[in-house]
């Protein structure tokens, strides 16, 4: 008697299968690349953002020897906005302003008007603007600088026996700076420092 082998039909289950796993596959390869790509374009806008940190501090250098080497020396020159006639076009475009200024929600003055007004200065591919506000109020000029300003008078220092002399100094009056830094991919830093003169 003859055998009769029976061939049985292949049905494909197993190649379907194997697509639907390559599929899963295929999917969480996607989605880790674009996991890598994401961390990688955050470690880069912290890297820009720190820049933007570090660049503040040519701003707070800048502001400062705007202060020492103009504000102050100059006759007149802390009751008077810099540059002179900085007031008198819409946006304003002064960098020093000889009383404390109002601020908005973010804490920057809003003398300022608008940062395009203001002429900006670059370190290491970021740009950087600021403006100074002595923190007096009342009318110009601040004659009373005790009464009218921030300041700080150096403790009297001397002998602590009677009718011996006093040290005298002057008191330092304080400025705020706001220093604005922008850079790549749209990164920004806003920094304000107290200096005291």
């Amino acid at each position: 008697m003859a055998r009769h082998q029976v061939k049985r039909r292949q049905r494909g289950a197993a190649l379907f299968i194997a697509l639907i796993a390559l599929v899963f596959m295929l999917l969480g390869g996607l989605a880790l690349v674009r996991s890598v790509d994401t961390a990688n374009l955050i470690a880069g806008n912290f890297a820009f953002k720190q820049a933007t940190l570090h660049a503040s501090d040519a701003g707070v250098e800048a502001a400062l020897a705007l202060i020492d080497g103009t504000i102050v020396p100059g006759p007149g020159s802390r009751d008077a906005v810099y540059p002179a006639g900085c007031a008198t076009a819409p946006p304003t475009s002064c960098r020093y302003f000889p009383t404390r200024q109002d601020v908005d929600a973010a804490g920057i003055p809003t003398a300022v008007g608008g940062w395009s007004a203001l002429p900006a200065a670059t370190v290491d591919g970021n740009s950087y603007q600021f403006v100074i506000d002595r923190l007096c109020q009342g009318p110009l000029p601040v004659t009373d600088i005790q009464s009218n300003c921030i300041s700080g008078k150096p403790a009297g220092a001397g002998s602590k026996k009677i009718g011996a002399a006093q040290l005298s100094a002057t008191s330092e009056v304080y400025y705020r700076a706001t220093i604005r830094v922008t850079g790549p991919r749209n990164t920004g830093t806003v920094v304000q420092v107290l200096l005291a003169h």
